[in-house]
């Protein structure tokens, strides 16, 4: 398979965030801002506090971190009137009325599934980065003279995401 040279920028990717069930949505007017963070801890056993004779030992697992901001026109949709269509808002709070449900068993904090596609724009080496299990830690929304954002902070239950080349 072929190997693109070409830097991948903003222009480029798109994330899908999809629920247990049915709903799904391609946040629109994102800035382009996604991040995530693997995240490996270690330990240092030190040999009364030296290094010289100390050695390193693998940590317990860590959660991947992931973060993004949109624009937003409006926050509710769905639970507002049943044809209209679902928003970004109602989509992360599992807001009652939005029918949206969780990735996660029944008992279990409310989860959903983040995929990232990036094209490729030479049309070689797309990729599909999925994060499962994802939960919300914060989402903050703010005032802006251009635009009011919708700021996303959570983690995925995983220690990377899945990342998959997509065929051409």
């Amino acid at each position: 398979m072929a190997v693109s040279n070409i830097t991948r920028n903003l222009r480029d990717g798109e994330l899908v965030i999809k629920d247990g069930g049915s709903a799904q949505l391609a946040v629109l007017l994102d800035q382009g801002d996604l991040t995530w963070t693997q995240r490996q801890q270690t330990i240092e056993v030190k040999d009364r506090g030296s290094i010289a004779t100390g050695h390193l030992r693998k940590g317990d697992e860590e959660s991947t971190t992931i973060s993004f901001s949109a624009k937003w026109t409006q926050l509710i949709g769905k639970t507002a009137s049943s044809s209209d269509p679902l928003q970004l808002y109602e989509l992360l709070m599992f807001q009652s009325g939005s029918g949206v449900t969780s990735t996660s068993p029944t008992g279990e904090q409310e989860t959903l599934t983040f995929e990232f596609t990036v094209i490729d724009p030479a049309g070689v080496a797309s990729e599909k980065i999925t994060f499962s299990k994802v939960y919300r830690e914060t989402l903050t929304m703010s005032e802006g003279n251009d635009a009011n954002l919708i700021a996303f902070t959570g983690r995925a239950f995983q220690t990377s995401p899945t990342i998959q080349r997509l065929e051409t």
